[in-house]
């Protein structure tokens, strides 16, 4: 029980009590001057008809006697009335039952007023002849009573009421500065060092919140240099420190998991482009007005990639910069390319005022499954030829077969958006699900479902036909497609059988609020599934659309559900958006994990994000485990859990298998 209830209870006592004992006082009082004022009443009238008496009764005119006590009596004011004589004998009483009371007779039973008759002697000649005896009828007395103590009972019942609103009031404004120092704590441990404010007006919880506002600055302060720190060995490692953007060991991670991928095989476009003439530059200028030139071209050539999802930007080596473009037609990609090249020409002091300097861009493009080193060789080689060509500045490498490079695995299907339209209508689509492992026992932590289409009676795997997905603009549509399914799956399982789910959506998706607002509400209509849903968008969606992704992660949270980041590491974010979203985790790129055995550097991120997410309360998984040393190195970097082949590939269709 809180202290607030506790207190509140205590003080509601209290407040009873006292008007308990205020009301039954004040009945009491009553009590007593009704019985007083009933007993001098009745002297009152015992005195002055004894002397009325007088004459009648010394001479014993009976009749009169009588007739002026029937006068008295008959006014209803009195109980009984009797009169004796000098030796005791009664000479003439009265009584008067009581009229059926008006009053409760728990109340009568309760206060029995027990009024003193009035007495008074009648004399003669100076001589005592008889006895008056008169007592009061307390049914009026009774009446007054229970009518007062109604009000009273109303009066001090409403003053209880408003006294019990006003101590409820008074108490939460009190205590709510210490339920905000608990949810202060609570988000300290969450490493979210938000200060109370505004500060209470009592003097000792003041300083209390002042001191716990300071603790909590402090430790900001601290947590900020440790991440800070972490970057910095990070950016060290994998960021060029002139243009910002990606180096080439970057680069080069990102394009071997990316080729190297069994569910997800690259596909799309290898850039290269190079500022010739840079070194001779820098010899006549000045190294720092040539690196002020590299900056800027490495921030045309990111902006002219930003519009294809999932790429990868770097600045390889000296003046030579690179860019993936996952998933894009060879045209599309052939457009960006020139574009990026024609910008940076237009750029003052590149390419006028004589500086020497002429920018060449050269692109190959990747099928399924090519070796990284042939796609880099490739681009190498259409960059050497467009520099070694007369008045050319761009070029792509010349294959054998021109046209999409989804081609060969999809040719048997001729159009492919009437086909993924049909296949979204039919909701034709089935699911593999791979095994998320914990690294501490090795026991089941959820399963990651993964896509899969039939086409002539061979299932795709994501990789292939996601990319044409996004290509006819059917993202939202086949994630919704997706959780559905995969919704109806959880459902119709049995409850023992059930197991946790992490479903893929795509940026473009998260980007959308209608569908944020759709899923949300779709999650909530099955409350009893919701908390087996582990929703996993990739890390860009954080760059482009984090206010958006913000309002998910909470909506999600409300409903029961959870929400994940995916491929994280591959876009050289700030940490610190870690604290600003309720993750449930984040799953490690495979870039970082694929040589993790033999990269120091790769070993120090990961080790890092560990202790990052672990004081977030966010839990880390590693992807594409493929080795026995890999497994036993993550192991014991103490993260949380892992998927790959080795730990188990992705099988149908039974969770519960």
């Amino acid at each position: 029980m809180t202290l607030q209830r506790q207190l509140l209870i205590l003080l509601s006592i209290l407040l009873t009590g006292l008007l308990v004992g205020i009301l039954a006082l004040t009945i009491s009082n009553s009590r007593h001057y009704f019985q007083q004022q009933l007993h001098t009443h009745a002297q009152d009238t015992a005195t002055s008809l004894s002397l009325s008496l007088q004459s009648g009764l010394g001479t014993k005119d009976i009749a009169l006697v009588d007739s002026m006590v029937d006068a008295i009596f008959d006014r209803g004011y009195y109980r009984d009335l009797s009169i004796q004589g000098a030796g005791g004998s009664l000479i003439l009483s009265r009584h008067m039952d009581p009229p059926p009371h008006r009053v409760p007779s728990w109340f009568i039973n309760w206060l029995s007023l027990k009024p003193l008759p009035g007495v008074a002697e009648i004399t003669y000649d100076w001589k005592i002849i008889g006895k008056l005896r008169v007592l009061s009828d307390t049914d009026g007395a009774y009446r007054e009573l229970w009518t007062g103590a109604k009000q009273a009972f109303y009066l001090f019942l409403s003053a209880g009421v408003l006294s019990w609103l006003v101590l409820l009031v008074t108490l939460r404004k009190l205590f709510r500065p210490l339920a905000d120092l608990e949810q202060q704590a609570l988000a300290i441990c969450h490493k979210d060092f938000s200060s109370q404010q505004p500060l209470p007006k009592t003097r000792e919880l003041r300083r209390v919140v002042q001191a716990m506002n300071r603790m909590t600055k402090q430790l900001k302060i601290l947590f900020d240099e440790q991440v800070a720190q972490i970057e910095q060995v990070r950016n060290q490692a994998y960021v060029d420190s002139v243009s910002g953007l990606g180096n080439g060991r970057f680069f080069n991670a990102q394009l071997q998991a990316r080729i190297h991928s069994p569910e997800e095989p690259y596909v799309g476009g290898l850039a290269r482009m190079q500022v010739k003439g840079m070194l001779s530059y820098n010899e006549r200028v000045g190294r720092d007005d040539g690196n002020r030139i590299l900056k800027r071209v490495g921030k045309i050539w990111q902006k002219a990639m930003e519009d294809v999802e999932g790429s990868c930007v770097a600045r390889v080596s000296g003046a030579r910069f690179a860019a993936l473009l996952p998933h894009v037609e060879r045209d599309v990609a052939e457009l960006i390319v020139e574009q990026a090249l024609n910008d940076i020409r237009a750029l003052d002091g590149v390419c006028q005022g004589g500086s020497g300097l002429e920018i060449y861009g050269g692109m190959s493009f990747c099928q399924v499954g090519e070796d990284a080193r042939l796609m880099e060789a490739q681009a190498d080689i259409a960059l050497q030829k467009a520099q070694n060509i007369k008045g050319g500045n761009f070029e792509l490498f010349d294959e054998e077969v021109h046209g999409d490079p989804l081609s060969p695995k999809l040719a048997q299907v001729e159009n492919w958006d009437e086909f993924l339209s049909d296949i979204i209508d039919r909701k034709d689509v089935e699911f593999h699900y791979q095994p998320v492992l914990s690294c501490v026992d090795q026991s089941l932590m959820h399963y990651e479902a993964l896509a899969r289409i039939r086409v002539g009676g061979e299932l795709l795997n994501a990789g292939i036909f996601i990319p044409l997905v996004e290509r006819f603009d059917l993202e939202e549509a086949f994630d919704k497609l997706t959780v559905s399914a995969l919704i109806k799956r959880l459902t119709d399982l049995d409850a023992n059988k059930r197991a946790a789910l992490a479903i893929n959506l795509s940026s473009h998706s998260v980007r959308n609020e209608a569908f944020i607002d759709w899923l949300i509400d779709r999650v909530s209509a099955h409350q009893n599934i919701a908390p087996y849903l582990i929703f996993e968008v990739p890390e860009l969606t954080v760059r482009t659309a984090h206010g958006k992704l913000k309002r998910l992660a909470e909506g999600l949270k409300t409903v029961g559900a959870k929400l994940s980041i995916d491929h994280f590491g591959t876009t050289n974010s700030s940490f610190g958006y870690l604290s600003g979203l309720p993750l449930y985790s984040i799953k490690v790129d495979h870039s970082y994990i694929r040589d993790i055995q033999d990269n120091l550097d790769h070993q120090f991120f990961v080790q890092s994000l560990v202790r990052i997410a672990h004081s977030r309360n966010i839990l880390l998984t590693a992807e594409m485990v493929e080795h026995q040393a890999q497994w036993d190195l993550l192991r014991s970097f103490q993260l949380d859990g892992a998927q790959g082949y080795y730990l188990g590939e992705p099988r149908s269709p039974d969770l519960a298998a």
